[in-house]
């Protein structure tokens, strides 16, 4: 519609286009139109001249995702989306002397975008974006950052986009002549989602653990079970001990292949490990990781997992006997008490002294046999103190051979124990001298010799 020279209106095509589109939408909207059609082409004192009428045109804003949208647990994830404006303007344009498109009532207007994160099992990392103007049939791309929580269930996810903007929804000519034009806008907020998928992984968690024979200066075991506590099904899989301190431990065999890992399997790991000798015991970091192939053939890595590698004493033998006492001459029997004061069961343990040429050893081994953690055995060796000096103090070493949990042979510290010689007393003292037993020897056949005479005279013999 147009202002006519002396005042009158004239309704141009325009708007008998849009009386027709009013005419098809509903018999209201059509009586409405012919009212203000016919308002319109009177003079300016009853008329109000509109270069547009509220048609209900308005933007229509959509949201979706490009490029793949399917996350893992514990996923970092930068989601490119597509606002478009669907809408399209069927109203017609009335005043000649605005430019083509000007004031359409179907552009969104200063697109605010605030991205939420619902009930998705996300963390958002975005700030509200400004999209600024999206016009009919176009299309705006919005960054989403965030990451995808590491115990996230499988499933598809919304994500909730908060969107504010306005749209004109008329154009009135307001002023003495008319003259004037005052858009009208509408505020709109509206929440468009974004879905995305979480894929299911192997998720490997440690139910148990022990060491077998991890003690300093051999080779022992960790063993463990695992669980696959994730929502997918692994091919390929292979699990491996990672240390901490790739020097105090060197793994001789790390890694165990599992073949086929499914949702809730458990089962045993067994890796064997070497120990650096002057490793203190304690427990010592390491992690659990491994690989597999998905569903989709493609080789993913677990995430790594804490597990513990408990270092042992081992069977630590004492000689828990401190100070003996043996008189000089002859031989001696000794008693000597070994105590495995460790952590771990000594099998086959033999005991052996090692003499010298004053403390000889008449018999120096001894079986222990099994020797748990915590007990002592009791054994027996010989000693000849010939050429020892009585009221001198020697020292004895011995030292303990056994075998481990895993039937190595180990040969333990050398262990010290003190002998004190002194002079035989009573009976030893008497045996033990070389004189006395001469003179008793000669005093014994003087008298077997008389004895013998006697019972010869009695018997009547020469």
């Amino acid at each position: 519609m147009v202002q006519k020279e002396g005042g009158g209106c004239e309704v141009t095509a325009s708007m008998t286009g849009h009386l027709a589109g009013a005419k098809a939408r509903s018999p209201a909207i059509m009586l409405s139109g012919l009212f203000l059609a016919l308002a319109l082409c009177c003079t300016p004192c009853f008329a109000v001249g509109y270069t547009y009428l509220d048609t209900g045109e308005q933007p229509i804003l959509v949201a979706q995702a490009t490029g793949d949208t399917r996350y893992y647990p514990g996923d970092t994830f930068e989601m490119t989306v597509l606002l478009a404006n669907k809408g399209t303007n069927t109203a017609m344009q009335i005043a000649p002397r605005l430019s083509p498109g000007a004031y359409n009532p179907t552009t969104a207007l200063g697109v605010t975008v605030r991205p939420g994160a619902g009930d998705a099992p996300v963390t958002q990392k975005s700030l509200p974006v400004v999209a600024g103007d999206i016009a009919s049939l176009g299309q705006v791309p919005v960054t989403i950052r965030g990451t995808v929580h590491r115990n996230a269930s499988p499933g598809i996810y919304e994500i909730p986009l908060e969107v504010t903007y306005q749209y004109i929804y008329a154009i009135p000519m307001v002023g003495a002549d008319y003259t004037t034009i005052t858009p009208l806008y509408q505020e709109v907020e509206q929440t468009l989602p974004v879905t995305f998928q979480v894929l299911g992984e192997v998720r490997p968690a440690v139910i148990s653990e022990h060491s077998e024979n991890m003690v300093p200066g051999t080779q022992g075991y960790l063993v463990a079970e695992i669980a696959n506590t994730g929502y997918a099904a692994g091919t390929d899989v292979t699990l491996r001990i990672v240390p901490a301190d790739n020097t105090t431990f060197r793994m001789v065999d790390d890694s165990v292949y599992l073949g086929t890992f499914r949702p809730g399997d458990v089962v045993p790991l067994r890796v064997r490990v070497a120990v650096l000798q002057d490793t203190g015991a304690g427990s010592y970091p390491a992690v659990l990781e491994g690989e597999y192939r998905d569903s989709g053939g493609i080789t993913r890595e677990t995430e790594p997992v804490p597990i513990g590698i408990t270092v042992l004493r081992g069977a630590d033998m004492e000689a828990i006997t401190r100070n003996l006492t043996i008189g000089t001459g002859g031989q001696e029997t000794i008693s000597v008490t070994f105590l495995n004061a460790g952590d771990t069961t000594a099998y086959d343990a033999k005991a052996r002294i090692i003499g010298s040429h004053v403390l000889v050893p008449v018999l120096d081994s001894a079986v222990l046999g099994t020797v748990a953690p915590g007990e002592n055995r009791t054994v027996q060796f010989v000693l000849s103190a010939a050429s020892a000096i009585p009221g001198k103090h020697y020292l004895i070493d011995s030292e303990v051979k056994y075998r481990d949990e895993l039937g190595a042979l180990v040969l333990s510290d050398k262990m010290s124990f003190g002998v004190a010689v002194v002079q035989p007393s009573g009976l030893n003292a008497v045996i033990s001298n070389p004189v006395i037993m001469i003179g008793i020897v000669g005093v014994l056949a003087i008298l077997g010799y008389a004895a013998l005479k006697v019972r010869s005279k009695k018997t009547g013999n020469p």
